[in-house]
């Protein structure tokens, strides 16, 4: 596990984090598993390096790492080929640090990230700063959106001052084509088997599946509907475009939430603040499409209904404020018309985008896990080939599977069909 790094890495990494001021000698260190599974892209440890100061003092500094699976060499080759942990390291160590990062212009929306390789990267420790995940099953509340949204906004402003301040109007695909290439979106195994999931919920599931005329029509149209995604995903010439996470699942953000001082309690329902997570499938593309990728990925439709009109705004005000203070009027960039048409012309992505994930990710606990380790050939199969049984088989007995992927599934049957 230490020879993931050296100790010249090391001692870069302590100088690049501001951790230590003057001169200092790197005297060990170590590398420590985090404990819990491995996650889906990569593995994660921490890293704790010894440092002894110029006056004598010596002290240790820990750090996240994440990187290419070293256990599961299956896996890594996967991924490797794919190109889609390497992207995310380009991200942090090409295109972000020429982000503004000054505090009065910018808050704090993502890791620090103090090394970044293509095949590994140390960061910041999120928790060791105070930020958590949610609980597992959490649902995200109104005050979770309004810290997303917020974050989400920062990000395209950001973008959209390096695009139009910095590189003079030079469009950052062109300049980091080489890191914002589509890895997910695409007629390839994995997406077209999470499509197919779709389809198959929609058929065995949904409000409109007892429908025997609705039925006939989701089984002979819906594979040709849905490919519009692939339209979709596309460069747009005719909305501006700024670089997108798409990946907003619940996993992908941490927060600071607020302690009880008496009892020490947390209170998970009002954070303070949201750090974006995990860029390995980000992309150019307009802002609606991270709009609606927050929105159906980590809310249910009663939510959407009685908020989305209210997150539209939030977003909208926010990106104003954030942009005003880089010295952006937004009504040159994205008019307030031009952004609420391209939140129509994109939402089937969201609806897509969260039918596909949703199936995957809200499996319980530890069963993707233990499917890759104990049952290879299952796991092969549920991820590259057919979701349908799996799919089938947890709509069935799982409520809070069935009922997040149905909220998604009938609404995009509404959408593409005007199912009522």
């Amino acid at each position: 596990m230490d020879q993931l790094v050296t100790i010249e890495e090391c001692a870069a990494v302590v100088r690049n984090s501001n951790a230590v001021a003057g001169f200092f000698d790197v005297v060990s260190y170590r590398i420590d598993r985090v404990g819990g599974q491995p996650g889906y892209l990569g593995e994660y440890s921490h890293l704790v390096v010894s440092v002894k100061k110029g006056d004598g003092d010596l002290v240790d500094f820990r750090y996240f790492v994440k990187y290419l699976p070293i256990t599961d060499l299956t896996q890594r080759k996967i991924i490797e080929e794919i190109g889609i942990f390497t992207k995310e390291a380009v991200c942090y160590r090409e295109m972000f640090p020429k982000f503004e990062r000054s505090m009065g212009k910018v808050q704090k929306w993502k890791p620090a990230c103090w090394l970044a390789r293509d095949d590994l990267m140390v960061m910041e420790d999120l928790v060791d700063n105070g930020f958590e995940g949610m609980p597992y099953r959490k649902e995200f509340g109104q005050g979770h959106m309004l810290r997303i949204i917020e974050s989400m906004a920062q990000m395209h402003a950001c973008c959209l001052d390096l695009e139009i301040n910095q590189m003079k109007g030079i469009k950052l695909e062109d300049k980091f084509g080489s890191m914002l290439f589509e890895t997910t979106f695409m007629d390839n195994p994995w997406f077209m088997s999470g499509l197919k999931g779709i389809k198959k919920a929609a058929l065995c599931a949904s409000k409109y599946s007892k429908n025997p005329s609705y039925k006939q029509t989701i089984e002979a149209e819906m594979v040709s509907k849905m490919d519009r995604i692939f339209e979709l995903v596309q460069p747009s010439t005719q909305y501006q475009s700024v670089v997108v996470h798409r990946d907003l699942w619940f996993n992908n953000f941490m927060f600071r939430f607020p302690k009880d001082p008496s009892t020490g309690s947390t209170d998970y329902d009002n954070p303070s603040s949201c750090v974006l997570l995990d860029f390995q499938i980000a992309r150019y593309l307009p802002p609606a499409v991270d709009f609606h990728c927050a929105i159906y990925l980590l809310t249910r439709r009663s939510h959407r209904d009685q908020f989305y009109e209210s997150y539209v705004e939030h977003y909208y005000q926010t990106l104003t404020d954030k942009l005003e203070k880089l010295s952006l009027d937004i009504n040159t960039i994205l008019p307030w018309e031009q952004f609420r048409e391209s939140l129509g012309h994109y939402r089937l992505v969201g609806l897509l985008w969260s039918g596909v994930l949703l199936a995957f990710v809200n499996l319980p606990e530890g069963y993707l896990h233990d499917l890759r380790v104990n049952h290879p050939q299952t796991y092969y199969d549920f991820c590259l080939v057919s979701r349908d049984k799996v799919i089938e088989e947890f709509l069935d007995k799982d409520r809070y599977y069935r009922d997040n992927l149905l909220d998604t599934v009938d609404e995009t049957l509404e959408y593409l069909f005007g199912f009522k």
